[in-house]
């Protein structure tokens, strides 16, 4: 059994508001250089061993879901549109007043500890990487490298 310290992962980040800053300000960065086709930084393991991690293409589907392109979208990586409602909570944790975010943070708090959610997107998110190097490999590898 896991320690209870490491379950529920999401609420504690949303509620350090300066790692959340972090991670928003980070995120917005790249999503921005992806948006702008400019160079953003590149996968480590990708860049390493030649195999897409379970976040690889991420980034340009989440750029092409904000543009309205959900079939693109979905082409890219299936999990964006969780990605960006992540993302969204993660924006509203920081500029929302502690007054109303904490309530919402706390609700999520239990719904991750009654549901597992966070871990059934987890393993969803890995079967779903898995699933796309052993049937998809090649086309995965070339929609990566672009």
């Amino acid at each position: 059994m896991l320690p209870q310290h490491v379950f529920p992962p999401i609420s504690p980040v949303l509620r350090d508001r300066k790692f959340a800053l972090a991670l928003v300000g980070a995120t917005g960065l790249h999503v921005a250089l992806v948006s702008l086709s400019l160079p953003s930084w590149e996968c480590p393991l990708f860049r390493l061993t030649g195999i897409p991690c379970p976040g690889c293409g991420l980034s340009r589907a989440t750029v092409l879901l904000l543009k309205g392109d959900l079939a693109g979208s979905f082409r890219f990586h299936a999990f964006a549109p969780l990605f960006l409602i992540a993302i969204v909570a993660l924006i509203l944790s920081v500029l929302l007043p502690k007054s109303i975010i904490q309530p919402a943070i706390a609700r999520s708090e239990l719904t991750e500890r009654k549901t597992g959610l966070t871990a059934l997107i987890l393993a969803g998110l890995i079967l779903y990487w898995l699933a796309r190097l052993i049937f998809l490999q090649a086309a995965f590898v070339q929609l990566i490298r672009g």
